[in-house]
């Protein structure tokens, strides 16, 4: 990955900080798989998130979602992302609040660089440098 400037830092740990902040609120981050999940922990993210690839079948994580205030869905930006995203929204957006808005987000603050949410990972070093605080599990 190319060089990241400190204005990009900022906004991945503010983008983080929102995350954390709608989960205490009751959103669940739904993600792809565990090395997503792992990216969002180690930049600091510390709310619910349900893991797809921990379930057989869309119609199980949706009902894993039947208790979540909000469903934020946070899959990969490559087909096989976009095609579960429909999916899912097509399957839970009748009965709860669907959130793109991280999606779009993070395609955003990195300028379409990240495609997949584990490549997230690459921010962890300059996250933890300049936040001491952050737990590396």
């Amino acid at each position: 990955m190319e060089r990241v400037d400190e204005e990009e830092v900022e906004q991945i740990k503010g983008f983080i900080d929102m995350l954390n902040y709608e989960s205490t609120n009751g959103a669940v981050v739904l993600v792809e798989g565990k090395r997503d999940s792992n990216a969002l922990r180690a930049l600091g993210f510390s709310g619910k998130i349900t893991i797809l690839n921990n379930h057989r079948g869309l119609s199980r994580v949706v009902d894993k979602l039947e208790h979540a205030s909000k469903v934020i869905l946070l899959l990969d930006m490559d087909s096989k992302g976009r095609y579960l995203t429909q999916r899912l929204l097509y399957m839970i957006a009748n009965r709860k609040s669907v959130d793109l808005f991280y999606k779009r987000r993070l395609t955003e603050i990195t300028r379409g660089r990240i495609r997949r949410i584990e490549e997230l990972m690459a921010y962890r070093h300059c996250i933890t440098m300049s936040n001491p605080l952050v737990d590396l599990g």
